[in-house]
């Protein structure tokens, strides 16, 4: 019986892999062109068979887990750790997956709206009118102390801050280069780029450990996720272990935050470019007074699609992916156990066929229709669909809600945005330069 054949692609070169690395979406849509959905393309994963087909994506996302292992450990694994819930397969992926799911959605995620609402307000006051700033560092800056203090419940400022600095070198010590190139990840006498990312990972190990020391046996009457984690059971009683929740801690930690932020500076970014997108979203805040109620911000339509479209047009994933441990079809080809696949986020979302004028920033269009979760899937899809996507949106709306309604900003410069690798993410690559403008009238009166 002959091995089945990979479809078509791209040779492997220097020149392809920069590509990718430079502009995902565009060598992906170009592939697309030229040879067909699905293609074969040369990652420094290997060789990937890819597509961005509602129908592949349905595929891949309808198939019993079991079909797959994850894809991904070596960009991911540094960054995450080894217990790490993305970089999990099989029986345990499903084990960890229950564990973790329930502070993420309902009355308990809800539980957080009023908080990521005085973070907001808190956060904007350090700005001065007229002044200039960076909406990725503003909306990073919420990002990361909701998160710090959904996860931990910490509320002292001196703990916050050693997170924040912390966690701001951990990510810019984890370059694009380490992140591909497994032979960089070596220690030269202690120096180098892999030795300074070691530094900060050791540091947070450190935080970690000790307030999982501190929180232990005194979780009872606390509503953060670490307390919600360390009394978290599985089917046979058993508790996670300290190097599960500590690698745990850590993905929620990055992931939850700069996936977030960066999707609210790309809306913040979409909005003041264009004055009737702005202006639409500005009347349906009206009627909810000076400083919105959260929970009133949550359930806005079109403040939801202005969220979605921005998670459309510039996905902070491009991609998810797995690898074949059993035979599979594709759209009707079938694949050998061992191929790398991936759902191409970022070429469903520019896909034609689904949205029409898919490079314009549109809001609209998630108001004229639904989209099925193999059209739209920013955060993944199937059995392995980010657990904090419910989380993630529901602060999108009342962060970029509440600054909206109760501040007035502008951009700094006609100048476009580019979308820039940073690590694993993808995000605006000048931060989003603007200009704060003082309170809209009324607002904190």
């Amino acid at each position: 019986m002959s091995t089945p054949q990979l479809p078509s692609g791209p040779r492997i070169t220097p020149v392809q892999t920069f590509r990718f690395i430079r502009d995902v979406t565009r060598f992906f849509v170009d592939c697309r062109e030229r040879y067909g959905d699905p293609f074969t393309a040369p990652l420094p994963v290997g060789n990937v068979v890819i597509t961005g087909n509602p129908e592949g994506i349905r595929d891949i996302f309808s198939a019993d887990p079991a079909t797959f292992e994850p894809l991904g450990q070596l960009p991911l694994a540094p960054a995450v750790g080894d217990n790490s819930l993305l970089l999990m397969g099989g029986q345990r992926h499903k084990r960890e997956r229950k564990l973790l799911m329930p502070p993420f959605h309902g009355e308990r995620m809800r539980a957080y709206g009023q908080l990521m609402q005085e973070l907001t307000l808190r956060a904007v006051e350090t700005l001065r009118p007229g002044g200039p700033f960076r909406a990725q560092e503003l909306t990073q800056s919420i990002s990361l102390e909701v998160i710090i203090r959904a996860v931990f419940g910490i509320e002292e400022p001196e703990r916050v801050r050693r997170y924040r600095e912390v966690l701001a070198g951990y990510m810019e010590a984890y370059t694009p280069l380490l992140m591909m190139a497994v032979p960089l990840r070596r220690s030269f006498g202690g120096m180098g780029p892999w030795a300074r990312f070691q530094r900060y990972v050791t540091e947070l190990d450190q935080l970690l450990t000790e307030d999982l020391t501190t929180r232990r046996g005194h979780e009872a009457g606390h509503t953060d996720i670490l307390s919600l984690l360390l009394t978290a059971r599985d089917e046979d009683g058993q508790p996670m272990t300290d190097a599960e929740l500590k690698d745990e801690l850590r993905t929620l930690l990055i992931a939850g935050h700069e996936t977030t932020a960066i999707g609210m500076a790309w809306a913040l970014y979409h909005l003041h470019r264009i004055p009737e997108t702005k202006q639409r979203l500005l009347e349906e805040l009206a009627p909810l007074g000076p400083v919105p109620d959260p929970e009133a911000l949550a359930k806005l339509p079109y403040l939801t699609a202005v969220c979605d479209e921005s998670l459309r047009l510039h996905p902070i994933v491009a991609v998810v992916g797995r690898r074949t441990v059993a035979p599979f079809t594709l759209r009707g080809r079938e694949l050998p156990p061992g191929t790398a696949l991936m759902a191409a986020i970022a070429l469903a979302h520019v896909d034609p066929a689904t949205y029409p004028e898919p490079e314009r920033f549109r809001p609209e269009r998630f108001l004229e229709r639904k989209y099925s979760p193999f059209e739209y899937l920013p955060f993944g899809g199937g059995a392995r669909r980010c657990i904090g996507a419910a989380f993630a949106q529901y602060e999108m709306r009342i962060v970029l809600g509440t600054l909206l309604a109760v501040h007035r900003f502008s951009l700094a410069s006609d100048t476009p945005e580019r979308p820039v690798r940073r690590n694993v993410t993808i995000g605006p690559g000048g931060g989003v330069g603007m200009v704060y403008e003082g309170p809209r009238q009324g607002a904190l009166a």
